[in-house]
């Protein structure tokens, strides 16, 4: 847990009263139509930096706040090629922006997105200009936000919202595989997406990282997790506006399970100490899904290739021009803080 308490933080349900969001919301995301941004790192090669820090952890379960800021700050600044990660968080957001941070709560409190991950990362977008109540921490449902321990009421850092209080668009969107409603906060009401899934394998799909966590922005991610599913990662991550609209990935590997994911056993969760992130999610998950694998042999398990789990949507997503998952265009980073 934090070392910065809940309640600290708390404003009345009040500040996000639904109509008055919504027309906020609204207004931010036409801007970002005109403004656009590559989630992709460039045609040519792709960066993705891989932080760990030596004070990170003040004993088995907790997290320093202060350490926590500095890996992902010196992530994201080594992602972007900066030295100055003010900087660096000023290339990805602006003042006027509607930022909303994409998180992964399925697995409740044991292994989603930490919310002092989410807690730097939205101090540094404040310190760049964004105020609080533009900053939009967002999943599928509140009720998982609040069983990951994300603050019940909300915050004068963020808002704490799910696709449930925005609601989806209401006709669908056709992309290859995916027939599904996109999330509002997709669509309309963020001009900015930092997408920060966890690091976990996954028992369908081999892996689920930055591009499994797009799942989260459709009505109906169910229906595609079996017949097509490789297929279905892929495309959902053609969708115009997810493509537009993400800046960054930013997986949090404070945690991480390379057995039994999403919802994993205790004794499958391993402390890794680690935040990767790159503008590219493809080159991310190549790198990561490596890690993976290096986990599993460590504990004498098969290769997910071997369970009948490779992650193809990665490749699938490379042939989509996402990404890139060929290791010569890949230049992996490796950062202390």
């Amino acid at each position: 847990m934090s070392d910065v308490p809940h309640s600290a933080f708390r404003v009345p349900r009040s500040a996000v009263d639904r109509r008055g969001f919504l027309k906020l919301g609204l207004a931010a995301g036409a801007g970002a139509l005109l403004r656009g941004a590559p989630a992709g790192a460039g045609a040519d090669r792709s960066r993705v930096a891989v932080a760990t820090g030596a004070k990170l952890f003040a004993d088995d379960h907790t997290l320093r706040a202060e350490s926590v800021r500095q890996v992902v700050d010196a992530a994201v600044a080594s992602a972007m090629g900066e030295t100055n990660p003010a900087e660096a968080w000023k290339r990805l957001v602006r003042p006027n922006d509607k930022v909303g941070i994409k998180v992964s709560c399925l697995a409740g409190e044991r292994l989603s997105t930490r919310i002092e991950v989410v807690q730097a990362i939205a101090a540094a977008v404040a310190d760049a200009g964004v105020p609080g109540n533009r900053i939009i921490v967002w999943d599928r449902y509140r009720n998982d936000l609040v069983r990951a321990r994300y603050p019940a009421s909300d915050s004068s850092r963020f808002l704490c919202l799910g696709n449930d209080f925005c609601d989806y668009e209401e006709q669908l969107t056709m992309q290859g595989e995916i027939g599904s409603r996109v999330s509002r906060f997709a669509t309309e009401l963020c001009s900015v997406i930092i997408n920060v899934p966890v690091f976990k394998d996954h028992d369908l799909a081999g892996v689920s990282l930055s591009l499994k966590s797009a799942f989260g922005a459709i009505h109906n991610p169910n229906k595609y997790h079996f017949a097509n599913l490789q297929q279905a990662i892929a495309d959902v991550n053609r969708v115009a506006c997810l493509r537009r609209k993400t800046v960054i990935h930013i997986c949090d590997a404070t945690f991480g399970c390379y057995n039994g994911g999403p919802t994993p056993a205790p004794r499958w969760i391993e402390r890794l100490g680690t935040v990767y992130a790159s503008r590219d999610p493809v080159a991310l998950d190549a790198v990561a899904w490596q890690k993976i694998e290096e986990l599993r042999k460590a504990h004498n398990l098969e290769t997910l290739v071997g369970t009948k789990r490779d992650p193809r949507h990665i490749a699938l997503a490379a042939q989509a021009a996402i990404g890139t998952n060929d290791p010569a265009k890949i230049d992996v980073a490796k950062v202390e803080a």
